[in-house]
């Protein structure tokens, strides 16, 4: 009989990845997408994000990781997905990571987001 392997993530205590997923929508002025994306017609965990830089606007996709470790490898499958489903919408990918382990600092946010090279370049000129 094979024995029960617990998952290699644990619960966060601090909120459950919906609980997540809600708390960027928030900030970000966006929507939650209902099942984390897990329809066919509505991909990602975030929708509706816009921002605007020198009068372009820019909608993104965004993807929500959390630990409650120190650390977090990013993957690059999850990358490739949100960036698969954004470009399918017509929006940038955007990856929102939050890492609860580790010792307080308030130097250092533990919620960051992620986008590729060219979206930062155009967010930044």
């Amino acid at each position: 009989m094979a024995r029960h392997r617990p998952s290699r993530y644990t619960q966060p205590t601090d909120g459950t990845p919906d609980d997540q997923e809600n708390r960027v929508a928030q900030k970000l002025g966006g929507k939650r997408v209902a099942g984390s994306g897990s329809s066919i017609y509505s991909k990602g965990d975030v929708r509706d994000v816009d921002a605007e830089c020198a009068g372009e606007a820019i909608e993104f996709l965004v993807e929500c990781k959390k630990t409650e470790k120190a650390s977090l490898s990013v993957k690059w499958d999850w990358l490739r997905k949100i960036a698969a489903e954004a470009n399918a919408q017509q929006k940038e990918p955007a990856l929102a990571i939050e890492i609860q382990g580790g010792k307080g600092d308030p130097l250092c946010d533990r919620n960051w987001i992620a986008v590729p090279l060219r979206v930062f370049e155009r967010l930044t000129r």
